[in-house]
């Protein structure tokens, strides 16, 4: 799902460096052909902003991680976590909330949580330590936005899942803020505006304070290379758990976890994301072939490395320049590449789950 930590985004995101790092050696019309994630140079080379790579800059680079990162919640093998947000650092200190399943040796159903845990670390990659966040809600899908207010000059601190909770510190206390715009929300800031998606990414909602209605800015149809506009989650199906960001030039970007339920070996190599781009939030695009944004396999600065059969529920941290770092997911932890012999993605109500973060190439 989307969930995301800017503060002041509306002067962060829309003032950043140019794009650089490496120039593509296939040919580009416009900067939609670099997946927004980049420039069309004029000798028609897409030139990526840090972290993206490949020839339309579809794909984030990882660089190796701290080895904490490989398992942030390491308690108890027969509890899971399930991912969520990351807010920070404040006064030095990240916060992480995640929802909390006890008593299943996998996720089992995903609407059986016991509860959110609070996690405290001085470092994105931890290790971290652990509260139970009695005082929020069970919420399954948690999101996170800061912002500034603009009448107080303060930064809101914002959870969603459903209804919108602040405060004025990532301690709290919490008090109810506004309405969410839906289940497993996406939430985004920008210029003044609230923007939202939810879990199957079929349209964004916008409005200027969070207390009020959402109204429609579009459905999220993409224009393929035929010309024809149809559903993103036509085009590719099986999209779920959106993250919804503005980059600096004020495009928008989703990025999904995507899944095949026909796969049920060499889960190494399973349909993992997907990614939909738009220069105004109303007209969205892919990339045709389908280009993957992240990958299974992480490696560690312990000299390990680790492949995933499942990461899921994404969420990109930035930090106070607006530059994408950290990608964090849930993830399966335990199943290897021949699966568990059904689908490679339901192998998660099966095995041991948990939350991992990967630090990005910049």
């Amino acid at each position: 799902m989307g969930r995301l930590w800017y503060l002041a985004v509306v002067n962060i995101v829309a003032s950043g460096a140019e794009a650089r790092d490496g120039v593509s050696a296939t040919s580009c019309a416009s900067d939609i052909d670099c997946s927004l994630n980049g420039l069309c140079n004029p000798s028609g080379k897409c030139v990526c902003d840090k972290p993206w790579q490949g020839p339309s800059c579809g794909v984030m680079g990882y660089k190796v991680t701290p080895v904490s990162g490989k398992d942030l919640f390491p308690i108890n093998r027969s509890h899971n976590t399930w991912n969520g947000p990351i807010m920070g650092p404040v006064d030095g200190i990240y916060h992480f909330f995640v929802p909390y399943y006890g008593n299943f040796t996998g996720v089992k159903s995903l609407f059986r949580v016991d509860y959110m845990l609070h996690g405290t670390s001085d470092k994105i990659e931890g290790p971290y330590s652990w509260e139970p966040a009695l005082d929020l809600p069970r919420g399954i899908n948690p999101a996170a936005l800061a912002f500034l207010n603009a009448t107080t000059g303060q930064t809101v601190y914002t959870l969603w899942d459903g209804g919108v909770l602040a405060a004025d510190s990532p301690l709290g206390p919490w008090r109810t803020y506004g309405r969410g715009c839906g289940g497993n929300p996406a939430p985004a800031y920008f210029n003044g505006t609230f923007y939202c998606t939810s879990q199957h990414t079929l349209e964004i909602s916008s409005q200027s304070t969070v207390s009020g209605a959402w109204s429609k800015l579009s459905d999220i149809n993409v224009t393929l290379k035929n010309g024809s506009r149809v559903p993103y989650a036509k085009a590719l199906p099986n999209v779920e758990d959106p993250f919804l960001w503005i980059d600096k030039r004020g495009n928008f970007h989703i990025i999904n976890h995507r899944y095949d339920t026909t796969q049920t070996v060499n889960c190494f190599a399973s349909t993992l994301s997907a990614h939909t781009f738009s220069p105004d939030g109303v007209n969205w695009h892919i990339i045709e072939p389908a280009v993957e944004p992240y990958a299974h396999t992480v490696e560690y600065d312990d000299g390990s490395s680790k492949t995933f059969v499942a990461l899921e529920r994404p969420n990109i941290h930035f930090d106070s320049t607006g530059q994408m770092t950290h990608i964090n997911f849930a993830a399966d932890l335990t199943t290897s590449n021949s699966g568990c012999g059904g689908s490679c993605d339901g192998c998660k109500f099966q095995n041991h789950c948990g939350t991992v973060i990967v630090a990005l190439d910049v």
